[in-house]
């Protein structure tokens, strides 16, 4: 009886390893800036490698995969999350700015609003390019669309990005 299947095996887990240390925390990273809480981020984390490794031989692009499920998994958890994420928009809402750095909050507030104001397959492409730091065949991959349209979209968003921070940050 030969190793082979059992050498294979391990090198597959290697890779797997490998690749996990590698990237889980621009993983955890990318989720904490979808659900801006960091427990419910490492499980979106976990969740997405523990797919991405059911699915480890066959998936061509593991980077754009594991980034395309932790989105999917965050719009999952969005869901769920609703009536609290409601009552925390109304909260920061009615927030007073006091001095600088509540100012460079506002303005992150503000660009966060609006890439979260954008519809969902803009704000998809806009965090996997701009936050997960993405090359646009990896967006592509993981959002299940061309390169070009992609890069589309991209400068559709930053329009879109541009027209609604405009009055407030221009």
């Amino acid at each position: 009886m030969s190793d082979e299947p059992s050498l294979a095996v391990s090198a597959r887990e290697a890779e797997f390893r490998s690749f996990y240390g590698d990237h889980y925390r621009a993983v955890a990273g990318y989720c904490w800036t979808l659900v801006r809480d960091d427990e419910t981020a490492h499980e979106l984390a976990q969740e997405a490698f523990t797919r991405l490794y059911g699915r480890w031989i066959g998936v061509r692009s593991p980077r754009a995969y594991v980034f395309r499920v932790a989105t999917n998994l965050a719009k999952v958890a969005w869901r769920e999350r609703r009536d609290t994420r409601e009552a925390v928009r109304t909260l920061a809402s009615h927030r007073e700015v006091h001095d600088r750095s509540s100012e460079d909050d506002s303005a992150r507030f503000a660009v966060r609003d609006a890439v979260g104001a954008l519809p969902a397959r803009y704000r998809d492409v806009v965090l996997l390019y701009y936050y997960a730091d993405l090359p646009v065949s990896d967006v592509a991959a993981a959002v299940g669309r061309p390169a070009g349209s992609v890069k589309r979209m991209l400068n559709e968003a930053r329009t879109r990005l541009a027209r609604s921070l405009g009055d407030t940050h221009a």
